[in-house]
């Protein structure tokens, strides 16, 4: 998931930091455009942007970045096969910008955090022309950052990577998608915990208090107990949602599935055969979107299995391009 969640959780560290973000890729490569981690003045580094090949090297131009307190720019060439070769012959070619967290930066990377909590896409650039100006433009707001001329038009739907004037680099944050288990049992617990480790914020919601309990489910960031209407009518969801419902109880998993059919999120999984989501939903069609049974068909047996099944159609749901959008930019106000 997104790389920006797992840096912004340092930034109230004392030390200084600098904030790596690969900013082109050609050919293939571990990570891709947007990936990013931090490197502090301890050695401390936080996230990664490759499997392991160029982090050492890299350290050792974060070094020289907080030395200069300057922006530097650095390519990798994965392509050599060499003792030298950094990815052993992994067949790309990756640039790294290398930018120091200021007092501004580090301000700007937070007021962006709030406003992927509250649901708005935050779309950032940065100048690869003259290295330091940044900007970071909302999806509904006002822009801010370091950034003197004007922008390029900017697409809410594109994937990250060089703009077509070839040195900006453009970068659209996501809200943290939330994954909502309706269903406390034993087999929830791999899901909720796999789920975490991918870098889902999860909710744990059941009316059974004994089982919704955090020894039982410590990776969640919520639990909620509560009948499913009670639940339903407290719980706002939204376009980032995955919900997975799997209480193994036919008459509220039903009382569940129906108000859901009318929520705008990104994701619903029943769990159990296609045969049993119809009866719950009175032989009526199951609509195309709902995933039943949940999970990719690999096979998948037991708990973990089944849960490693349904995180991997999670992702892929993640993935899928949404609609395109395409909106003009402002100049930052004075």
């Amino acid at each position: 998931m997104e790389d920006f969640f797992q840096t912004i959780n340092v930034l109230n560290h004392p030390r200084k930091k600098v904030l790596a973000t690969i900013v082109d890729v050609k050919g293939s490569a571990y990570k891709r455009e947007g990936s990013s981690m931090i490197f502090m003045d301890d050695g401390t580094q936080v996230g990664m942007v490759s499997a392991g090949c160029v982090e050492a090297d890299l350290a050792e131009w974060a070094k020289k970045v907080l030395e200069s307190e300057e922006p530097q720019l650095v390519r990798y060439d994965l392509t050599e096969e060499g003792d030298i070769g950094w990815g052993k012959g992994c067949n790309g070619t990756i640039d790294i910008l290398l930018e120091p967290i200021n007092r501004k930066l580090e301000e700007d990377m937070k007021l962006v955090k709030k406003l992927l909590d509250n649901n708005i896409k935050v779309a950032g650039l940065k100048s690869l022309g003259h290295l330091g100006e940044y900007v970071f433009v909302p999806e509904k707001g006002e822009a801010f950052g370091c950034w003197e001329s004007s922008f390029p038009i900017i697409n809410f739907a594109s994937k990250s990577g060089l703009m077509t004037d070839g040195v900006i680099f453009q970068h659209i944050y996501l809200p943290k998608p939330r994954l909502i288990v309706f269903g406390a049992g034993p087999d929830a617990k791999s899901l909720v915990s796999l789920a975490a480790e991918t870098g889902f914020s999860v909710t744990v919601c059941d009316w059974r208090e004994v089982l919704c309990q955090e020894q039982n489910f410590p990776a969640a960031d919520e639990l909620l107990i509560g009948f499913p209407r009670e639940l339903l009518q407290n719980v706002s969801f939204s376009p980032y949602d995955f919900v997975v419902i799997m209480t193994h109880h036919f008459q509220r998993d039903q009382e569940i599935l129906w108000p859901l059919l009318d929520e705008n999120i990104r994701y619903l999984g029943v769990l159990g055969p296609r045969e049993r989501t119809a009866r719950l939903l009175n032989g009526e069609k199951i609509p195309e979107w709902v995933h039943s049974p949940v999970g990719l068909s690999i096979g998948a047996k037991g708990p973990v299995e089944i849960a490693i099944s349904i995180i991997a159609e999670m992702i892929e749901a993640w993935r899928k391009p949404v609609c395109e959008k395409v909106e003009h930019l402002w100049t930052i106000p004075d």
